[in-house]
């Protein structure tokens, strides 16, 4: 497992990039816990044939996505993620999958940025317990269609405290 103090101080510090109101104590927990409970912090690779990457699992779909419908209609956002990532406006212009699927690879902070705008764009307040936690990221991150549970995360997030 990757050393967890530098992977929270890579969330803050991104989260602090993208733009103040981009981070929160809750946003930075909910994004932390997401990448323990995606992949435990040992893969960038979904197991198996599936096509998400980077330790919060997220598909070059839902990247295009993020942009396609959230950061084409918001300049300054893009520009800002831009900084946040090291990378041009112009990759944060790009629905090109196969180039997110790369970047999220091989990016740490790409996929950190991303798995916040997934977060970013639901229409409800961030919970700020263990428990709406887990509902939260059931209902918008890993979808009905996803294996995970509500209480799969937080056996792994309470097993990660202890």
């Amino acid at each position: 497992m990757i050393n967890i103090p530098q992977i929270r101080e890579a969330i803050d510090d991104t989260l602090l990039a993208m733009g103040d109101r981009f981070y929160s104590k809750h946003a930075s927990d909910l994004v932390f816990e997401t990448g323990l409970v995606e992949s435990r912090y040992e893969y960038i690779k979904q197991l198996g044939s599936g096509p998400a990457r980077s330790f919060w699992q997220i598909e070059p779909d839902t990247a295009v996505d993020n942009i396609k419908n959230y950061l084409a209609y918001r300049e300054i956002d893009t520009e800002k993620m831009a900084e946040a990532s090291y990378l041009s406006v112009q990759t944060w212009q790009s629905e090109n999958p196969r180039m997110w699927e790369n970047l999220l690879h091989y990016t740490l902070n790409c996929g950190i940025i991303h798995c916040r705008l997934k977060y970013w764009r639901v229409p409800e307040k961030l919970p700020t317990t263990l428990e709406e936690r887990a509902k939260y990221w059931k209902q918008w991150y890993n979808s009905g269609k996803g294996k995970g549970t509500e209480s799969h995360y937080i056996e792994i997030v309470e097993a990660h405290y202890k």
